[in-house]
């Protein structure tokens, strides 16, 4: 199995922690710790930082209604990236699979109005992959026969949190959550700049769930693990991930992305070999891998084995891809 291309896409809005402070929102002590883990500095948003200053985004349907994005829009942004870096047209895709936690209707999919935005008529469906989305992606194309798997398919992860994001209510949402997609072309049968050797996929009903999308998106400590913990799962990824390969660059966990830096300190590995997609862009769910991964497409030297890693949400789960 090979990723033929990788893309993302995110608004042009930047909030920062001083416009945050501006309108009022204001981290607690124990909130500012937490955020330290997670390593947001600033956040994009699909919502112009007038209506925020005004509005505060108390009623959702009034953001999206103000919104300069939507999650298709942005789906539709990254996979016409990933569909130019592998070289082929949308015509060339056979299935598309889309994940997303905030899709403004259920019915038709977020994967078919991707497919009618890309003006393609093939089979299209979504599923809930929430942080874990490239090892969910892989399982599921994994469980199919070979002969029945297109040539081509296009697998979206998008979400914009800050439309969920009460403005007036819990500062911790407003400075961790942020909008961004990102796509995967995966081919069962022809080469690309990423190849797959491994992924797994482990259900750990402990592991709970950080984010909560309802009217307004909320977060749960209770979902928040421990560093050493975590540090230990990222340790056994790593263990699994060098029978296949000795990975170089970890995409890890993108919840604790401010731990990064004390990760690779304790695993002995060299600094910046962690890589967030959460930093500039805020925490957008199983788009953050996307990001990061599509950050490495023009920079990745050939040879090296990458770790994709994730942790949480009732799985523990990882993959390992060799740049060509």
């Amino acid at each position: 199995m090979f990723i033929v291309g990788v893309g993302s896409a995110h608004p042009e809005v930047v909030v920062t922690d001083e416009f945050l402070a501006s309108v009022g929102v204001k981290p607690t002590e124990q909130e500012v710790q937490l955020l330290s883990r997670c390593g947001v500095r600033t956040r994009r948003s699909s919502l112009p930082l007038k209506y925020i200053q005004e509005a505060r985004n108390v009623e959702v349907l009034n953001g999206r209604a103000s919104a300069l994005a939507s999650p298709t829009s942005l789906a539709v942004s990254a996979s016409r990236q990933a569909l130019e870096r592998a070289g082929i047209t949308p015509e060339q895709i056979g299935l598309i699979i889309a994940d997303t936690a905030t899709a403004y209707q259920t019915c038709p999919s977020e994967a078919q109005r991707i497919g009618g935005a890309l003006a393609v008529k093939i089979p299209a469906y979504d599923i809930v992959a929430g942080s874990a989305s490239l090892p969910v992606y892989l399982e599921l194309l994994s469980s199919w026969k070979p002969e029945r798997l297109p040539d081509y398919i296009l697998c979206v992860s998008t979400n914009t949190l800050s439309q969920h994001v009460s403005f007036a209510g819990p500062a911790l949402p407003a400075y961790l959550y942020g909008d961004a997609a990102a796509a995967f072309v995966i081919s069962p049968r022809h080469a690309g700049k990423f190849k797959i050797v491994d992924s797994y996929l482990e259900r750990r009903g402990f592991l709970k769930p950080s984010t909560v999308v309802e009217r307004h998106v909320s977060f749960r400590e209770d979902g928040v693990l421990p560093s050493q913990e975590v540090q230990e799962m990222i340790s056994q990824g790593l263990k699994r991930s060098s029978q296949f390969a000795s990975p170089r660059v970890v995409v890890g966990p993108q919840l604790y992305g401010g731990e990064f830096s004390q990760y690779e300190e304790a695993l002995g590995m060299p600094k910046g070999s962690f890589v967030s997609g959460t930093e500039s862009i805020g925490y957008t769910l199983g788009a953050s891998c996307g990001v990061a991964l599509s950050s490495l497409w023009g920079t990745v030297a050939s040879g090296t084995a990458i770790a994709v890693l994730h942790v949480g949400d009732g799985v523990w789960s990882g993959s390992v891809v060799l740049a060509s």
